[in-house]
């Protein structure tokens, strides 16, 4: 009476959920030694094995036998020395290898195939009815990835208009700073605590906008507005530059 072949996976999905693989009986000792030591279980001779129905709390059937193996006496027999404690059995096998009269004992608990799939089924369907709700929550996820990678292309294009303006900040800060005169350092400290304050207040609005821009799909265009806008592709020439100069000559 050899067992299955697939009686291994059975073994390591119990173990997987904390069930421990304590005895294996087969009517060749060789085949219940070698699959014993897979799962660190101590193998014993068929005939053996009834008597620790006393002791263990799930009974794991699975044989090629063309009739009954674990009938309803030797079942009885083991739960006479067992007192109240309930005993699983789970009869994998086809045809079955235990008798449909052990579901009728106290403390017994039998399942074959059919009652498996039932299981199988129901999680199955209950995972179905879950889809829905599963794939609004991926598809918002999925979206506020697409908004973050889109709001990515704000960022260069921000990072140059703060540094814009910066050299801007600095370049009209030192020509006020000529314009005053002496100055403490407590003096000139304020003037560019406010004229940093002043700065990032301007910039604060216009780059949280840009940000949101980009990742609400008008990125592009309202990023090359501000490209064009503040002229940020293009470098500054000397021309420009002498002609700032003379401005702030002439508001002396």
């Amino acid at each position: 009476m050899p067992l299955r072949k697939d009686i291994p996976i059975y073994v390591a999905s119990l173990q997987a959920e904390g069930v421990r693989a304590a005895i294996v009986a087969n009517r060749t000792f060789e085949r219940a030694q070698a699959l014993a030591g897979l799962y660190g279980a101590t193998a014993v001779h068929y005939e053996e094995a009834w008597t620790a129905l006393a002791d263990v709390d799930v009974l794991l059937c699975s044989t090629a036998s063309p009739h009954i193996v674990v009938g309803a006496e030797r079942v009885r027999d083991g739960l006479a020395r067992r007192g109240d404690r309930p005993l699983c059995i789970l009869d994998i096998a086809l045809p079955r290898d235990v008798d449909p009269a052990v579901a009728e004992m106290d403390n017994v608990f039998l399942y074959d195939l059919d009652d498996l799939r039932a299981v199988v089924s129901a999680s199955v369907e209950r995972r179905h009815r879950e889809l829905p709700a599963a794939e609004q929550v991926i598809a918002a996820e999925v979206e506020k990835y697409w908004q973050w990678v889109a709001g990515l292309a704000a960022v260069p294009v921000v990072t140059q208009f703060r540094e814009e303006m910066n050299r801007v900040r600095e370049r009209e800060l030192a020509a006020a700073l000529r314009r005053f005169g002496d100055l403490t350092p407590e003096q000139r400290s304020a003037l560019e605590h406010f004229s940093q304050s002043l700065m990032n207040k301007f910039l604060h609005e216009p780059s949280v906008r840009l940000r949101a821009a980009a990742a609400n799909g008008r990125g592009l265009a309202v990023v090359d507005a501000a490209r064009y806008l503040f002229a940020l592709d293009e470098q500054a020439s000397p021309r420009s530059a002498d002609a700032t100069d003379t401005d702030h000559e002439e508001t002396r």
